[in-house]
């Protein structure tokens, strides 16, 4: 990851099995774009695949997965899962080869976790649930090694170095849109 890449995301790609791609993105602030970013997303990893020679037929389903620190669907889940149906017969599922899943944390948080299943023990190490992770490690061993992993990622110079460049960077953001919204008052005032 460079400095200049993108502040307030995290963008993971991967394939497994050789058979579907994967693309998680985890998103902390709401930018008013989500579902349109995530089409294009989908649309490129489905085009990606195919140079010249290629058939149809060997596209490999893309399955895009946003984890968001806040709410975006007006849904009492925190986890969405969107699908193509037909109009008149929403059973049919139409294309099949890229499924959305919104995770939304605010509302996983609210939903008072249990760590029923996996989905909840690694939403609660994402979004770093202490009490959670220790219940988490109790059920399932491969969290205390992520855990660890993780430590040791965080523990990176190079990392802490550029996540100190992201959080200067957003505060630079911050305070310049606050001014330039602050002039745009004022030469507001000034016109009247």
């Amino acid at each position: 990851m460079k400095k200049e890449d993108k502040l307030g995301r995290i963008d993971i790609k991967a394939t497994i099995n050789k058979n579907e791609i994967i693309n998680i993105e985890m998103q902390l602030k709401n930018q008013h774009d989500m579902e349109k970013r995530s089409e294009f997303y989908g649309a490129k990893l489905i085009t990606d695949q195919l140079e010249s020679g290629k058939k149809y037929i060997e596209l490999k389903p893309v399955i895009l997965i946003n984890i968001l620190n806040y709410n975006l669907l007006e849904v009492p889940e925190y986890c969405t899962k969107t699908v193509t149906v037909a109009e008149k017969h929403r059973e049919y599922e139409v294309v099949k080869d890229i499924t959305y899943y919104f995770i939304e944390l605010p509302k996983f948080r609210k939903s008072k976790p249990r760590l029923a299943n996996m989905l909840e023990v690694w939403l609660a190490l994402i979004d770093g649930e202490g009490g959670l992770i220790e219940m988490g490690k109790d059920k399932y061993e491969i969290i205390e090694e992520v855990e660890k992993e993780l430590k040791e990622i965080l523990a990176d110079e190079e990392l802490k170095e550029l996540l100190n460049y992201r959080q200067s960077a957003e505060l630079d953001r911050n305070s310049a849109l606050y001014n330039a919204e602050q002039n745009g008052i004022k030469k507001g005032k000034i016109e009247r």
